[in-house]
C-alpha cells in the first residue's frame, strides 16, 4: 500500500455536504470485523425500508475509531420513521474532501490512504467521522461499485 500511495488518483474535491437523516443500524467492530458486518447490518435496515418506494436510494455508512473498536453506522437517507431494530443518526452538515473509490471493497482502504495523506499535505485537519455514500453498489460482483469518500475537514 505504501507504495501504491504515490501513483494514486488524487482527484480530490472540498465541497460542503448537507446534514443527512439516517435511519441505521449501529455497531462498534474491531477492523476484523468489518467485511462480514457490514452487508448483514445494511441488509437489516433494508428489511425495514424495502417496501417504501425510494427508501433504499441513499445507502451511506459511517466510521469512527474510537477506544473501544470501530464506530459504524449503516443505513439509509431516510425521513420517516425508523423500523424495530434501527434507529435514527443525524449526520451534521460539514465540508469534506470527497473522492471516488471504484470497484472491489477489499481495495478501499488503498483509497482511503491516499485521500488521507492528501488531507495532510494539503493541510487540512479531519474533523469527524469519515462517510462513504455508496452511489452504485448492486451485486455481488464488486468490480463496477463506485462508492464516495466523504472526510469531515477543517482547517
Amino acid at each position: 500500500m505504501i507504495e501504491k500511495e504515490r501513483t494514486m488518483s488524487a482527484d480530490y474535491v472540498v465541497k460542503s455536504l448537507p446534514a443527512v437523516r439516517l435511519v441505521a443500524r449501529t455497531a462498534t467492530l474491531e477492523f476484523e470485523q468489518l467485511s462480514e458486518r457490514i452487508g448483514p447490518m445494511f441488509d437489516a435496515v433494508a428489511a425495514g425500508l424495502g417496501h417504501i418506494p425510494g427508501a433504499l436510494a441513499t445507502p451511506i455508512a459511517t466510521y469512527s475509531m474510537t477506544e473501544a473498536g470501530l464506530d459504524v453506522a449503516t443505513g439509509y437517507a431516510y425521513a420517516g420513521e425508523a423500523p424495530p431494530g434501527t434507529e435514527v443518526v443525524e449526520l451534521p452538515a460539514v465540508d469534506a474532501v470527497c473522492g471516488v473509490h471504484l470497484g472491489p471493497m477489499a481495495s478501499i482502504g488503498e483509497s482511503w490512504q491516499a485521500m488521507h495523506r492528501w488531507i495532510v499535505d494539503n493541510g487540512w485537519e479531519f474533523a469527524g467521522p469519515c462517510r462513504e455514500l455508496y452511489v452504485r453498489a448492486e451485486g455481488e460482483d464488486q468490480a463496477d461499485w463506485v462508492t464516495e469518500l466523504q472526510q469531515p475537514i477543517r482547517r
